[in-house]
């Protein structure tokens, strides 16, 4: 067997829904992933590779995958209960951007209002269009003017 051989059949480790797998690194079908786990990833679900601080990449059933060590997969998520305002929302992913996050609601959080996430006990985060936040249930988020007018001095 060539080194190249021997390194391409090298054995990995990749985690699909936090369970840990033993499998070979290189181009894989992602029927071959849903079939690790145990029990199989089913028809009727959706496989997900987890990308941190990025937006996690649904995969094609039919699809094939270059597989490294360490990569985590999940299947379809049940709903994640956020609150914005005070308000309940079930969401069905674990990051989502500040865009993501003001569409939410209905109507969309206005682009004059700020999106906080409310941190317990440390400061508030704002969050900004663009940054990805990492949600759990009773994840909560508040509303505020983007620009305060003090008044006039008197």
């Amino acid at each position: 067997m060539t080194a190249q051989a021997e390194a391409h059949a090298k054995k990995i480790t990749i985690y699909i829904d936090g369970e840990s797998y033993e499998t070979t690194s290189g181009r894989t079908p992602v029927a071959t992933l849903r079939g690790l786990r145990r029990p199989p990833v089913p028809a009727d679900k959706d496989l997900w590779l987890d990308i941190e601080d990025e937006q996690d990449q649904e995969l094609d059933a039919a699809g094939t995958l270059d597989v490294v060590d360490g990569m985590r997969f999940f299947t379809e998520i049940d709903a994640i209960t956020i609150r914005i305002d005070r308000v309940e929302y079930e969401v069905y992913k674990h990051k989502m951007t500040g865009v993501e996050l003001r569409a939410v609601p209905s109507p969309d959080v206005p682009a004059d209002r700020d999106l906080w996430l409310d941190v317990p006990d440390k400061r508030d985060v704002k969050v900004q269009d663009e940054d990805v936040v990492r949600l759990k249930d009773g994840v909560r988020f508040f509303t505020a003017p983007g620009r305060i007018n003090p008044g006039r001095a008197s």
